[in-house]
This record gives structure tokens, sequence and C-alpha cells, in this order.
């Protein structure tokens, strides 16, 4: 790869993960979904808890983002060491709101922590994560939908959580990653619905884009369609830890399993309702014509040439011509009278004047490797 490609994979995957974080920094304090400037008590730790899940999943989707920008420069023959190259640089650009984070926790108060340290090593875990959630961005398309999917499902549950209180003006509920936490819902409902929110999500994200990537990929990259989005998920909830109540020990358990039910979802729809012709692999198309692959020429018909002549001179064919015709069913008429009568005067002949080409059995002498072969009797 040259080094003006090189140089544009990294700094449009390093500028575009950047971007993202950042914007989903500003929109999640505009909206209040992150609110480090106010004092957390030890019985609300779980508040403080859902915004380090936050902070970690931004990093990782802004990451995967730099990765989905970073695609349009790679090359048909990019191999894993180049996404690699390119997953790193959108990594270090996700790195960028780590500083975003850390001053505004320095005004939060957080009874026997850290809050500085805390977030700080939260945003920088989830940019190392997010390497491999570029690098799988700049792999297969099927990753790709998965992650934009369940990122946009994400965000819609955060903006119809925080929705009432744009239209009161009061200040939000906590707002857990992943979970619809809206005043209009009953409490217990939110608190029962909070273990199934993401695995259910996982489950028909996985299945909706298995179903479109299962004529198009084969059946092993189709069954692993739906790990990617569930799996950032995953990741932002181990770091930032399950917490020290109900509120966000639910939450927690049903991240861990929602990988594995958005490899369910993805290999369901590998698995169901896949027939047999699903199943060839199709042919390759060729490449359009492109200024860096011309089309290939092509030589103009030559009627008068001496193979032209030769092939529509009438007389006979070559030798065995009339045969491979009579076997495959497109000779003439004639040509198979031929054959015929070359057969029946075959067939009229002894048989020790029989030669190889009337039967085609062609006879040998039987072969011992084990023994030494043995002289005839006139030589010894």
């Amino acid at each position: 790869m040259a080094f003006r490609t090189w140089a544009k994979l990294v700094a449009t995957a390093f500028g575009a993960a950047a971007l993202v974080g950042a914007g989903q920094l500003g929109l999640a304090y505009g909206l209040g979904v992150l609110t480090f400037s106010r004092v957390v008590e030890v019985t609300d730790r779980d508040a403080w808890t859902a915004q380090l899940a936050w902070v970690a999943w931004f990093a990782m989707t802004a990451a995967a983002a730099g990765g989905l920008a970073g695609r349009a420069h790679l090359t048909p023959r990019a191999g894993a060491g180049t996404r690699l190259i390119g997953g790193i640089a959108a990594g270090l650009g996700a790195a960028t709101i780590v500083p975003l984070t850390m001053q505004p926790a320095r005004s939060a108060e957080v009874a026997g922590v850290n809050a500085v340290f805390v977030i700080g090593a939260c945003a920088i875990l989830g940019s190392a994560a997010g390497i491999f959630a570029a690098w799988a961005a700049l792999g297969r398309n099927a990753t790709r939908w998965n992650m934009v999917a369940l990122a946009a499902v994400v965000w819609l549950l955060a903006l119809v959580s925080v929705a009432p209180s744009l239209k009161s003006g009061d200040q939000p509920s906590t707002v857990r990653l992943g979970v619809l936490d809206a005043d209009f819902v009953p409490a217990d409902l939110v608190e029962r619905a909070s273990l199934f929110t993401m695995p259910v999500l996982a489950l028909i994200c996985g299945l909706a884009v298995g179903l479109v990537a299962r004529r198009r990929m084969s059946t092993m990259a189709v069954a692993l369609a739906g790990l990617a989005g569930p799996a950032l998920l995953t990741l932002a909830y181990l770091i930032a830890g399950p917490g020290s109540g109900r509120g966000q020990e639910l939450p927690y358990w049903a991240a861990m399993t929602a990988a594995g039910a958005g490899v369910l979802g993805s290999v369901l729809a590998a698995v169901l309702g896949r027939g047999p012709a699903t199943d060839r692999p199709r042919k390759p198309r060729a490449a359009p014509p492109s200024p860096e692959r011309p089309p290939l020429p092509q030589r103009d018909a030559q009627p008068e040439s001496a193979i032209a002549k030769a092939a529509t001179k009438p007389g006979p064919g070559l030798p065995g011509t009339g045969a491979a015709q009579a076997i495959t069913g497109r000779a003439s008429v004639p040509a198979r009278a031929a054959v015929a009568a070359r057969a029946a005067v075959a067939a009229q002949r002894p048989d020790e004047e029989l030669r190889p080409s009337d039967t085609g059995v062609i006879t040998m002498p039987p072969f011992n490797g084990f023994s030494p072969p043995q002289q005839p009797p006139h030589q010894r």
C-alpha cells in the first residue's frame, strides 16, 4: 500500500473517531444523560456507575465510527495488518474524549471515589477496546450494520428516557445504558424490563442483519454478524462494574447475555429457511472497467484467414472428430454413419487382428513390484 493511502486511512480514522466521540459527549451533556456536577451519596452509587458505562460505550462507538469512515480508503488487497493500523488510529482518536470527561468530573463529589481518575480510566479502557471494534468495522459489512443498528437503538432509548424531562425542564433521572428509564413507565415494569431489554434488542438486530446478509456472505460470516454490537454493551458494563444495588445489577447481567443473544439471532438467520440454492457459493462478478483496469483488447473477425477457410472447407475432419461428435450428440447424420461403418468393419475382423483403437481396450502384462523380473528362457 502506498504511503498516501496509509496516510489517508490513519487521518480519516483518527479524525472521524475524535469527532464522533466529542459529538456524543456534547449530546449527552446537553440532554442530561451525563451529569458530573452533582453530589453522589453512597446510597446512590449506581447513578455514578451508570455514567461510567456511558463513557466507556461512547469511547468504543467513537472508535467504531472511525473504522467505518476509514473503510473507504482500504484497497482490495488490504489484509488484517492494514485493518489493525486503522483500528489503532481510530482508538487514538477516540481517546480524545479522556480530557473531555476528566475536566467536568473535577466538580463531581462521589463518596470514597476519586472521580477524575475513575472517569479517565474508564475512557482509556473504552478507547483501548475500541481498537478491536474499529478493526471489526474495517472488515465485513455485516459487522458494521450490526454496530450501527444497535447504536441507533440505544440512542433512541436514551432520547425517549429524557424526553419528559426536556418538556418539563426538570433534572432528568438516572438514564442507564441500554435501558428504558422513562418516567411515564411504571417503576416496577422498568425494573423487570431492564433484565430483558438488551438481550431482546441484540436478538432482533442480529436476526435482522443476518437475514439481510445471508444472500451475500457465507454461512459462518452470517452466523457471527450479531456479535459486534452487543459485545460493545457487554464490554461497557464490564468496565463500569455491576454497581452496589439492584438498579445497576440487573442491567449488568442483561449486558452479559446480550452478546450471546445477538449471536443466537444471527445463527437463526443463517440456518433457518436457507435452501440449497443459497448454500452454493456464487461466482464472483467481474469488476467493471476502470482507468486502472482498462478492458481487454478484442480482435476483429477475419473471414479471409487460412484458419477460417479451413474451418468452412468441406471435407473429412480430423481423426476421431466424428466419434467425439457422436458421443456428445452434436454430430451430423453423415458423421454418425461413418462411425457406424467403421465399427461394422472392425466387427468383421478376427480377434487376433483387432487393434486397440477398435475395441478401446489395451492389455498390459501383470505387474508384481515385490518380486524381481524373470528373464525369458532363451536368455538364460
